[in-house]
């Protein structure tokens, strides 16, 4: 419970003669920066190594104007320093304004399996095995080439002869899948020394579970690649586990039924459609994660997409443009770059629509109006439709309940103010 003295962000004025204290700071060199932030709440600010100057004197009790007139004099020219305060304040990096305490609005971070450390996994993120998953991943290719019929078709999702049973089965088995490759983000964070944690989430019309890793800034750059990578390496080891193993029924080595045989080629669309997921460069996926970490770029997504919105207002008069000369030369080179994988992620989205998610709601459709039309002249199939009705009546109102959510509030209040 908070006292009395602590307060929020707006019950606080910065003066000449204010003081400030900071909460005890990770710091480290980020290319020409420095990286300061806590790992409590995983809240990290990259500034000039200047400013690190004016946290030690701010901490050692003199007020802003003191530290100002210090700057002034060392630098030979004015200081503003408040602005920067504010800032520090924003991301919960300042703990006392004034003899005040702040109240800390960002969530603690948690460990999760803490009994688990990096010396139990990191033989599954060494090089070894590195060199493992990039094979595998060939090897997966190459017998999709061999073996064309093996490329999942939206039909295999549907292993079972009742929609259903095989879509409530692949609900429930997708979940897992999913937290196996979050289980891979998790493991892989503490081979390199930092912690996650999960939480659900939503990309556009999309239910996706993710591992957070706000403290991954804490680890050497070239270190992060394993962490970012490793979901969709260990998807890649279950493809090639159900590709071997229909290789090994089709040619007679070991008889799998036909149920399970359908249900390895609809794990096989699961994960492949997965690892296709993480190539939609206009979200945050692993391999935006990749490319950000590449180009050292930490908001090169909403970046490269205000550089878009600015190349469109040239066409259209009613997008306003934003300013982006603050940002390094460098940087803005990578944000170019990164707006032509933009596109390309774009198109993946709608390809994704096209040949996955637009013909499985068609071939539900198509069940449904079947189950419903045969009535009482065949009741498997009409149940069959209800619950396919129901899974997906389901399934979308959860959606649909995580993206109004968070903006349930405004829309209340324009509800009861229109």
């Amino acid at each position: 419970m908070f006292t009395d003295m602590e307060s929020t962000m707006t019950d606080y004025t910065i003066t000449g003669t204010s003081t400030i204290k900071f909460h005890e700071l990770y710091r480290a060199k980020d290319d020409g920066s420095v990286l300061v932030g806590r790992e409590d709440i995983a809240s990290y600010m990259s500034i000039p190594a200047e400013a690190v100057e004016v946290i030690d004197l701010l901490n050692e009790g003199k007020t802003v104007a003191e530290v100002e007139n210090i700057l002034e004099e060392k630098y030979g020219e004015e200081v503003e320093i408040r602005e920067f305060i504010e800032d520090m304040a924003s991301n919960d990096l300042i703990a006392e304004i004034d003899g005040i305490s702040l109240v800390t609005t960002s969530q603690e971070q948690k460990a999760f399996f803490t009994s688990i450390q990096g010396k139990h996994v990191g033989w599954m993120f060494s090089r070894y095995a590195e060199a493992l998953y990039l094979v595998v991943a060939f090897l997966c290719l190459a017998i999709f080439v061999i073996v064309p019929e093996y490329i999942p078709q939206p039909r295999d999702l549907f292993f079972h002869p009742w929609y259903s049973v095989a879509m409530g089965l692949m609900f429930f088995f997708s979940w897992i899948l999913v937290a196996v490759h979050e289980l891979a983000h998790l493991f892989a964070a503490k081979s390199v020394g930092t912690e996650g944690s999960f939480s659900l989430g939503h990309r556009l019309v999309f239910i996706v579970a993710q591992t957070t890793l706000g403290n991954i800034w804490t680890v050497p750059r070239k270190k992060r690649y394993v962490v970012y990578v490793a979901g969709m390496a260990w998807d890649v080891i279950l493809v090639f586990i159900c590709l071997i193993l229909l290789l090994v029924s089709d040619n007679g080595i070991m008889v799998i039924s036909p149920i399970w045989y359908l249900f390895l080629k609809a794990l096989i669309f699961i994960k492949v459609w997965g690892i296709i997921w993480q190539f939609r460069f206009n979200m945050q996926t692993d391999v935006y994660y990749v490319v950000s970490n590449y180009f050292n770029c930490k908001n090169l997504l909403s970046d490269a997409q205000t550089l878009i919105k600015n190349g469109l207002s040239r066409v259209f008069g009613k997008i306003t443009p934003v300013d982006m000369s603050h940002i390094p030369e460098k940087e803005m080179k990578a944000i170019k770059w990164y707006s032509l994988f933009y596109f390309v992620g774009t198109i993946v989205t709608l390809a994704t629509y096209v040949m996955r998610n637009i013909p499985l709601l068609i071939l539900q459709i198509q069940r449904a109006i079947e189950g419903i039309t045969a009535g009482s002249t065949d009741p498997v199939v009409f149940w069959d439709a209800v619950v396919l009705i129901g899974l997906n009546v389901f399934n979308y109102g959860v959606l649909g309940y995580m993206v109004l959510k968070p903006r349930w509030g405004t829309l209340k209040q324009r509800i009861c103010t229109g």
